[in-house]
């Protein structure tokens, strides 16, 4: 099993994710199931990282991204030896190429 690191800027989104769920909306349970959802998808990708496709690019990123679909939201992540490295949970209406392309470099963890 390979181990899931979520990189701060995607633990950001979660919150947003969350918080706009339980408050924007009203509603904790979506939230609740949301969150619950993501847990189990990303255990499954835990045990077979290669089982999502990798995210196709009309330009070219900093990174070779795989995308898991959850609900309304596509997670990005990338695959490291022994690692999976989540980087963003993006709202799947938004502009993801342009979303993806901004990378701060505190964001991303350095490769030791």
């Amino acid at each position: 099993m390979y181990k899931i690191h979520y990189l701060p800027l995607a633990l950001d989104d979660l919150k947003d994710i969350v918080r706009y769920m339980a408050h924007t909306l009203e509603s904790p349970l979506a939230a609740e199931n949301f969150l619950s959802k993501l847990d189990r998808e990303v255990l499954k990708i835990a045990d077979n990282p290669f089982r999502c496709r990798l995210y196709i690019s009309s330009e070219t990123l900093k990174y070779d991204y795989r995308v898991l679909h959850i609900n309304n939201y596509s997670l990005f992540y990338i695959v490291e030896k022994n690692k999976i490295e989540i980087h963003r949970i993006i709202y799947s209406r938004r502009d993801i190429e342009r979303i993806l392309k901004v990378v701060k470099p505190r964001q991303i963890t350095k490769k030791k």
